[in-house]
């Protein structure tokens, strides 16, 4: 069988790079801007980049077709275009236009051979588009494993940034502008801590949509989040997407203004989460524990708090131990009214009077005063959060 007449692709590719490669550049450049018309003021690709990239694609689809190999990485290529953060939309239409461009290209140099040449072209037209293909499949490859490289990178030195925010407000020159950069969070302006069991995630996505800004770590058996936004009054909306996006314990701290009240957030915002009962679900605000927070702050103060102010109490059987820590539970929330906590008890105001009475008998403080029933009632919320079970009852945190 005759050899086909006309130039072979290699041969036509051979001629394009080397006689027309400039006006094949600037057919795809021409097409680029047309196809992307706000190109010109991007912050992501300029001009003068996007026409390099241009003809780089040019030159590597044409030494894959030529068969002379890649004077350029196609590897480094994609590796490139991720680091100059270009998107992958944008580069894989930057590959269809210059696949069409050297077409055209190569129809017209084959033309110029006579009709041996086209008929040839057309009988190696699968050979063409296998080529660019290759190149564009590698690139494209190489440029996605990049920028989960990238994104990786980021990731971790936002959760360094943060995590160092966390354990201590910034005192070196230059940091908090380099924590506003990392975590895209202004230096100043509304933000909370919030903190939540482990598993519930990071969602991120769901508070950027809502228009808040956020940075997140895992910290232990701790998920911990940084959630800025622009209005001082939108923490009733942020507390509702947190509860439809975070299942489990979360608490959200008091508002602060700064990084440099980040670390102390997070230190109350983490110590209020342990005083959630045990399979708590739902969002509770730091300023809503303030007494249990503060009990669990110091353990130690909280030890003696119960043993110096309950007394006698804790020497009796632990049913009975329950109902006298309801009892006081009940008036504290009565605000010192036996007729109020007896409906709360739901029974007789001289059931609760007669407790009364014992527990004053046990502990040596009279519940009519203000300063004796703070205490007790203080006392009794650290034996709801003992841990340890060194003060026996299996009453309910409140």
């Amino acid at each position: 069988m005759a050899a086909p007449a006309g130039p072979s692709v290699s041969a036509l590719a051979v001629r394009l790079r080397e006689r027309h490669l400039t006006t094949l550049t600037a057919e795809v450049s021409q097409q680029v801007l047309a196809a992307l018309p706000d190109l010109p003021g991007s912050e992501v690709v300029t001009v003068a980049e996007m026409r390099e990239a241009c003809a780089v694609s040019i030159e590597q689809m044409l030494c894959e077709l030529s068969g002379e190999g890649q004077r350029i990485s196609l590897t480094d290529t994609g590796r490139r275009r991720a680091q100059q953060r270009v998107p992958v939309e944008w580069l894989l239409h930057n590959f269809r236009l210059c696949a069409r461009t050297i077409w055209h290209g190569l129809v017209r140099e084959a033309g110029c051979s006579g009709d041996g040449g086209a008929h040839r072209l057309l009988e190696e037209a699968a050979v063409v588009w296998d080529a660019l293909d290759r190149v564009s499949t590698v690139v494209t490859k190489a440029y996605r494993v990049e920028r989960n490289r990238l994104r990786r990178t980021a990731q971790r030195r936002r959760e360094q940034v943060l995590s160092a925010l966390l354990e201590r407000a910034p005192t070196a020159q230059g940091a908090e502008e380099e924590a506003a950069d990392v975590l895209g969070i202004p230096p100043r302006g509304p933000r909370v801590v919030v903190v939540s069991s482990v598993g519930s995630g990071h969602p991120t996505t769901a508070l950027r949509s809502a228009g808040y800004t956020s940075a997140w770590v895992t910290q232990g058996p701790r998920d911990v989040g940084l959630i800025a936004w622009g209005a001082a009054d939108d923490l009733p909306e942020l507390a509702a997407i947190l509860g439809n996006c975070l299942p489990g314990s979360v608490t959200v701290s008091p508002l602060i203004h700064g990084f440099e009240d980040v670390a102390t957030a997070y230190r109350l915002t983490a110590l209020a989460l342990r005083t959630l009962p045990s399979g708590y679900q739902g969002i509770t605000q730091v300023t809503d524990r303030l007494p249990h927070t503060m009990i669990a702050a110091v353990p130690e103060v909280s030890d003696v708090l119960v043993r110096h102010t309950l007394g006698g109490l804790l020497t009796v059987r632990a049913g009975e131990l329950e109902v006298y820590l309801a009892t006081l539970e009940a008036l504290v929330d009565a605000d010192g009214s036996f007729a109020a906590a007896a409906r709360k008890l739901y029974c007789h105001r001289n059931t609760v009077l007669k407790r009364a009475h014992r527990i004053e008998a046990l502990t040596g403080r009279r519940l009519t005063s203000t300063r004796a029933l703070l205490e007790l009632y203080l006392a009794v919320l650290a034996v709801r959060m003992d841990a340890t079970g060194r003060f026996a009852t299996s009453g309910p945190i409140s």
